[in-house]
């Protein structure tokens, strides 16, 4: 009877991390979709009925028919929405594209209260795009308690931090531990280098680690 238990619990538990897999996977494609359309309803919503106006200014034949307001004023959005991210797309790759964007970046940057958010946003989501050349290895720490182990990414080595009354703490390793699903949101450590547990993992296997809340586990480390 025991033994029939445990196999119902192992047959459930299965179960369970194949479901949470497939939330896994399904989850940033209904995210993306979600957003994509909310993308499309807005350039829709201006671009179509500008462009029927023209079309209705040139007596394009057919504009006043309905089924054409119908099905070809949403696939002309449509149409819009892919244009315009591709657009941007091509604008940021070039040399005026970047230029705007450093703009807009300076900008934001000179703006109070919003430069500290929109910085250190920023900042953060070119970590995840660059991985490679911000983070500079993943660590393991001893935390919220011991016997717990909290996965992080080194951000910098061998600080020294400064208190007030000229109190100074050095070899301190600064250690970024974000949140899962959502890695950009977190906190920061600071602890002596000998606190830190080096795990042998690439940068890139630490992010999908985390934001798959560890369904997505490297292959040396076993079942």
């Amino acid at each position: 009877m025991a033994k029939r238990r445990r196999t119902d619990r192992t047959w459930i538990g299965r179960l369970r991390q194949r479901f949470l897999t497939g939330l896994v996977i399904v989850l940033p494609m209904v995210i993306t979709v979600w957003l994509l359309g909310i993308l499309f309803r807005l350039v829709h919503g201006i671009s179509t009925p500008t462009i029927l106006k023209i079309l209705t200014a040139f007596r394009v034949p057919l504009v006043d028919d309905p089924a054409f307001a119908n099905y070809m004023a949403p696939l002309i959005g449509l149409l819009t929405t892919l244009g315009f991210i591709l657009l941007i797309g091509i604008l940021a790759t070039n040399f005026l594209g970047r230029q705007f964007v450093d703009g807009f970046d300076r900008l934001m940057l000179r703006i109070p209260l919003i430069k500290g958010i929109y910085g250190g946003t920023r900042q953060l989501l070119n970590a995840f795009s660059k991985p490679t050349s911000e983070f500079q290895r993943v660590v393991a720490i001893e935390y919220p308690r011991p016997g717990v182990y909290t996965i992080g990414f080194v951000t910098r080595e061998s600080i020294t931090m400064r208190a007030a009354a000229d109190k100074e703490t050095p070899g301190l390793t600064l250690v970024f531990l974000p949140t899962t699903p959502n890695p950009t949101s977190g906190w920061l450590a600071a602890l002596p280098e000998e606190d830190v547990i080096p795990l042998d993992l690439t940068i890139e296997d630490g992010v999908k680690l985390i934001v798959s809340g560890g369904l997505v586990t490297p292959a040396n480390w076993g079942r």
